[in-house]
């Protein structure tokens, strides 16, 4: 009975676990995630401008800046996040199918053993204290390593970035002296004082 008891409670471990971490992931990490993210462009962008640009002057850097930053902006992203939107409706829909589907195992099989074995209530409330304290300290090891840890971390390579950068300045530069005779070309590469 007690080798029932140690197997049902490593069980009713994994299930809890998994439905904590599919419902933190889907909550709160999925914030940070886009925080981290958004740090890391911002951190890319001022690395790009402060030590790629090094000989131009520092008000020009803040231009250049604000001018990557705008175009960030400007640009259309209505069909990227659309699709985006789509697919992670379809993971959701996943996660949640392979959590109930997992958590009905679990249940049928706690029931089987219980009723087979005929548990008392001291054995129930073990397996309901055990749980909920695994749940709470692993709560709190989850919520501290995404504050401490993982916000900090840079997964994005800075140096494919911005020589992507480098690449789309290069292709949407603007060239004077190629389009002389084009005026609307001109006004539009150098502004409304030609």
């Amino acid at each position: 009975m007690k080798l029932s008891i140690f197997f049902i409670n490593i069980i009713i471990h994994v299930g809890i676990m998994a439905l904590f971490l599919t419902i933190f992931y889907f909550t709160i990490a999925k914030k940070f995630e886009k925080k981290v993210l958004e740090d890391q462009i911002d951190f890319v962008i001022d690395d790009f401008v402060g030590n790629i640009l090094k000989p131009v002057k520092p008000e020009k850097k803040e231009d250049i800046k604000e001018k990557l930053n705008n175009a960030f902006a400007k640009e259309d992203f209505e069909n990227s996040d659309k699709k985006v939107n789509k697919n992670n409706k379809k993971t959701v829909k996943k996660a949640r199918r392979f959590i109930t589907t997992l958590l009905l195992i679990i249940v049928i099989i706690v029931l089987i053993v219980g009723f087979k074995y005929k548990w008392d209530k001291y054995y129930i409330k073990f397996l309901m204290h055990s749980s909920l304290l695994t749940l709470l300290f692993v709560t709190i090891a989850e919520t501290l390593f995404m504050l401490l840890i993982a916000q900090n971390y840079l997964s994005a390579d800075p140096n494919k970035i911005k020589l992507n950068i480098i690449r789309t300045l290069k292709n949407n530069r603007c060239s004077p002296l190629e389009h002389k005779d084009d005026k609307e070309y001109l006004k539009k590469c150098l502004g409304s004082g030609v």
